[in-house]
């Protein structure tokens, strides 16, 4: 029974690598994504970094995940898809919001997850009930946030860069290069 479950996630896992290329050149080639930059910056994390920061979380089904500036959702639908989760996106480019909801809708998990435009600075955290909150935003953005990190009582996850004012961090090291900051609750 386990083998089963691990090739079903194996063969998951490889879906959703085709489904959203690691580099920010991919745009050209995606038809999902609009391809002209504009002034608010979207920089996708590494899908293979998603995978394993998931692997460590192994979330339980239900799981409410909040991805504040989701880009194109990966994280939230990578959580739906491999474990289950109920995820909650929130970015200010609807652009990359349209390429979500199709992204979720191609995985077939459209039903767990949600979509929000707008600022992640104006975002009632507290009230979206997360369990984990995942970021990759600039520091600055991190230190602006960090009081509403602080109080949302969930298990709160960054991309490359720590978050200060929230401890000690558990480290992740995901290859040579790339880190992800753990803060659990």
């Amino acid at each position: 029974m386990r083998t089963k479950r691990r090739r079903r996630k194996s063969r998951r896992v490889e879906r959703l690598r085709r489904l959203f290329p690691d580099e920010v050149e991919y745009h050209r080639d995606d038809d999902f994504v609009v391809t002209c930059p504009t002034r608010l910056c979207f920089v996708p994390t590494p899908i293979d970094a998603v995978i394993r920061i998931l692997e460590h979380l192994d979330p339980e089904p239900g799981t409410r995940v909040v991805d504040l500036g989701c880009g194109d959702g990966r994280f939230v639908a990578a959580a739906a898809y491999l474990y289950g989760c109920r995820g909650i996106g929130v970015d200010v480019r609807e652009d990359v919001l349209q390429v979500a909801r199709r992204k979720c809708e191609t995985l077939g998990v459209e039903d767990k997850t949600v979509f929000i435009r707008a600022d992640v600075r104006e975002v009632d955290l507290r009230g979206l009930r997360p369990d984990i909150v995942f970021v990759y935003l600039l520091p600055s953005l991190l230190r602006e946030l960090s009081d509403d990190l602080a109080a949302c009582d969930a298990t709160i996850v960054s991309y490359t860069f720590p978050i200060d004012s929230l401890g000690p961090p558990k480290v992740l090291k995901l290859d040579e290069r790339r880190r992800a900051y753990v803060y659990e609750r």
